[in-house]
C-alpha cells in the first residue's frame, strides 16, 4: 500500500506503522521506541478494547499524557468504532461533570481497562452519537473552555478530522510536542508528525524553561510547536545562554495572538529558527494556512474550507468541524455550516488575515472598544516589560477602564511611576483611551494548563 498523498486514517497509520517498522518513532530519557513497536501496541489496545467488550460508538476514556502509551490507545480504541476521551490524570475528577451529558463506558488506567458503565445520554448528545453511528466512523471527545472559561464536551468525527493531514514523508525530524494531547493543537501536532514520519520526543514531565531546554539541548530537538507565552517565558528565563538550543529549526506557534515585539525578540535570540504562524480551534482542528507577510493566508482552493469576516468576526467552513456540543448548546456552530469562531479579524490589504483577539475579551471604554491584544503590543515593546497581561476593570465613570498587570524589569517598583512610563512611552502608540488606568506590577503573568496567557480577571 502506498500511503503518500493519502490522507491521514487509522488505517493508514497502521499500514505506515508497518511499512516503516525498523525506523524510530519516539524518544524519551529511556531510550527509542520504533515504529514497528508502535503497530504492535495498536493491535494490543485494540485486542484489549475488543476483550473488554468496548463497542463501536461507546466512550472510552484514555490517558492523555504527554508519553508512548497515549497514540496506541487512541488508534487501538478507533479501529473498533469507539468514541475516545482523552484525559490527562490531573483533570480526572472533571470525569464526574462528564456524566451528566454521556455515558461514560470505559477507562484505561495503567494500562488496564475497566468498565464504568455511568452517567446518561442527553438528547443533545443522543442526536450526536446517533450522526456517529450512521457514519460508522470512530470519534473523539474534546473538553475546551478557551483561556477564561468552564469545560465544554465537543464531540467530533475522528476519520473528518485525519482526513485533513494528508500523508507525505519528510526528513525525520525530532519534534517535542509541547501542547498536551487532550488539546486540539497538540493532537494536531501529533498526527502531522505521524504522517510526515517524524520523530516525537517526549517532554519534561513539568512544563518548566529550564525542563523545556534541557530536553532539546539533550536530544538535538529541531521543531517545537509552542505559544506566544510559552516562548517569552523561554526568552525571559535566558536558557540561550546556559543550553545548547542549536539544533532548533522550525517553531511553529499559535492558540493565542503573537506580539510583534515577542516576535522580533524570539529572531533576534534565534536567528537560526523559522517561526511559523498556525491557526485552528477546538471547533475545526488545524485551518490550511501559509504565513505572507503581517498576516495569514487562509487557503480557500482545500475541498471543503472557506473563511469570511462578518461584522469584525471570522467565520469558518471545515470539513473538519466538530458535530457538535454535547451540552447542546450551539456556542458559534450554525446550521448553515459555518463556525464563528469569535475571534476577531481584519483582512489587510494583501489578502491576509490578521487575528487580533477574542471578541468575548473587548474593553467598553466609555463606548469605545478596546482590544487587550492591542495594548499589550504596545505595551510589551518598551525595553524593561518583560511581561503583561491586560484586560477590563469596572468604572463608576466610563463603564470599563483598561487594566494591565505588568512584570517590570526596571528599578522602579512603585506602580504609579511605572505607569507614567508606560503613557510617556505608549502614548504615541495607541489611543489615550486604550492606555491602561490601571498598572498593577506583578511577578510573573499565569499560563493556563494549555500554555496560553490566562486571561486578566478584575479583582
Amino acid at each position: 500500500m502506498n500511503t503518500n498523498d493519502l490522507p491521514l486514517s487509522v488505517e493508514t497509520v497502521a499500514a505506515l506503522a508497518r511499512a516503516r517498522a525498523d525506523g524510530e518513532l519516539w524518544r524519551d530519557d529511556a531510550g527509542v521506541r520504533s515504529w514497528g513497536e508502535f503497530g504492535t501496541a495498536i493491535e494490543a489496545a485494540r485486542q484489549k478494547c475488543l476483550a473488554a467488550g468496548v463497542t463501536a460508538g461507546s466512550v472510552i476514556v484514555v490517558p492523555a499524557e504527554s508519553d508512548f502509551a497515549f497514540l496506541p490507545w487512541l488508534f487501538g480504541a478507533a479501529m473498533v468504532g469507539a468514541v475516545a476521551a482523552p484525559l490527562r490524570a490531573e483533570r480526572a475528577a472533571e470525569i464526574e461533570a462528564w456524566k451528566k451529558f454521556i455515558v461514560v463506558g470505559w477507562r484505561v488506567r495503567q494500562d488496564r481497562i475497566e468498565p464504568v458503565r455511568e452517567g446518561a445520554f442527553t438528547p443533545a448528545a443522543e442526536r450526536l452519537f446517533a450522526l456517529l453511528r450512521e457514519r460508522g466512523h470512530p470519534g473523539l471527545i474534546l473538553a475546551t473552555g478557551g483561556t477564561t472559561g468552564i469545560p465544554k464536551l465537543l464531540l467530533h468525527d475522528l476519520n473528518a478530522l485525519l482526513a485533513t493531514v494528508p500523508v507525505k514523508a519528510g526528513p525525520p525530524r525530532r519534534t517535542l510536542p509541547l501542547m498536551r494531547f487532550d488539546h486540539i493543537g497538540g493532537l494536531d501536532m501529533a498526527w502531522r508528525a505521524l504522517a510526515a514520519g517524524q520523530v516525537l520526543v517526549a517532554p519534561p514531565p513539568e512544563l518548566t524553561a529550564e525542563g523545556v531546554a534541557a530536553t532539546i539541548a539533550r536530544h538535538r530537538v529541531e521543531v517545537m510547536p509552542a505559544t506566544p507565552s510559552f516562548l517569552n517565558l523561554l526568552l525571559l528565563a535566558e536558557v540561550a545562554r546556559t543550553h545548547d538550543l542549536s539544533s532548533l529549526r522550525l517553531v511553529p506557534y499559535g492558540a493565542e495572538p503573537m506580539p510583534a515585539g515577542l516576535l522580533e525578540r524570539l529572531r533576534t535570540a534565534l536567528p537560526a529558527v523559522e517561526f511559523v504562524q498556525r491557526f485552528g480551534t477546538s471547533e475545526t482542528g488545524a485551518l490550511p494556512v501559509r504565513n505572507s507577510g503581517n498576516g495569514l493566508l487562509l487557503r480557500e482552493g482545500k475541498t471543503g474550507f472557506a473563511w469570511k469576516i462578518m461584522d469584525g468576526e471570522l467565520w469558518i467552513q471545515s470539513p473538519a468541524r466538530a458535530l457538535g456540543y454535547l451540552s447542546g448548546t450551539a456556542r458559534g456552530l450554525d446550521e448553515s455550516g459555518w463556525f464563528r469562531t469569535g475571534d476577531l479579524a481584519e483582512q489587510l490589504p494583501d489578502g491576509t488575515v490578521r487575528v487580533l483577539g477574542r471578541r468575548e475579551e473587548l474593553i467598553n471604554v466609555g463606548g469605545e472598544k478596546v482590544l487587550p491584544s492591542e495594548v499589550e503590543n504596545a505595551l510589551l515593546s518598551h525595553p524593561l516589560v518583560a511581561d503583561c497581561r491586560v484586560g477590563a476593570e469596572p468604572n463608576a465613570v466610563l463603564g470599563q477602564v483598561v487594566a494591565a498587570e505588568v512584570v517590570w524589569r526596571g528599578p522602579e517598583r512603585d506602580a504609579l511611576a511605572v505607569k507614567r512610563a508606560l503613557h510617556g512611552f505608549a502614548g504615541g502608540m495607541i489611543a489615550r483611551q486604550k492606555l491602561p488606568a490601571v498598572v498593577r506590577l506583578v511577578e510573573a503573568i499565569g499560563a493556563t494548563r494549555n500554555l496560553k496567557k490566562a486571561r486578566f480577571v478584575s479583582p
